[in-house]
Formats: C-alpha cells, structure tokens, sequence
C-alpha cells in the first residue's frame, strides 16, 4: 500500500510542477514588461536576465540547502539500508522456497 502512495504523491506534484511550470514564465513576463516582437526597453531586458540567471541560480541555492538540511544520508544510515535491503531479500527468498517446496 505505501508504494501506491508514494507513486500517487510523486505523480501529483509532477502535474501540480508541470502545471506551474506552464504558468510562472507568463506571470513572471508580464510583470517585468515583456512585449513580444517589438524592441524590449532597458528595464525589460534587465528583468529577462534577472529570469534567466539570478532566479534559477537563487533557487538552486536554496534546494541545495535544502537537501543538505534534511536529507540525512550518512554512511550510518547508509548501512542500516543496505542491512534492511537485505533482510528483505532474505525472507522473500525463503518465502518463495517455501511456497516452491509446498508446489512440488
């Protein structure tokens, strides 16, 4: 059952990105003065560059501290997954030997 809600969150904020990400450009021109096909004024042209470079490059920055904040993946933690992967495999190899000794 978890995995059905992972895959259903994960497919959500795709759509709910992909949406905003067809909306905020639009937004984002019009409010820097964007006219299409006619020469762009200073003030537009330096608001296409702050789009272009400082935004994305601010918002990396802070997803980068982000992650560094709380995803927590140290080589502890690394090993206990790896440990819990494998008690995993262990109990579903020794649950289809099992159900392949009761078939036979």
């Amino acid at each position: 059952m978890p995995k059905v809600l992972f895959y259903t969150g994960y497919t959500f904020f795709r759509k709910i990105s992909a949406a905003l990400a067809g909306f905020l450009p639009g937004i984002m021109l019009t409010q820097i003065g964007y006219v299409p096909n006619i020469a762009q004024s200073d003030a537009t042209l330096q608001g296409l560059r702050q789009l272009i470079f400082i935004w994305p490059c601010a918002l990396a920055i802070i997803a980068a501290l982000t992650m560094g904040f709380f995803y927590t993946l140290n080589e502890k933690r690394f090993a206990l997954i790896i440990e819990e992967i494998n008690q995993r495999k262990n109990k579903e190899m020794a649950t289809e030997e099992k159900t392949a000794s009761v078939t036979l």
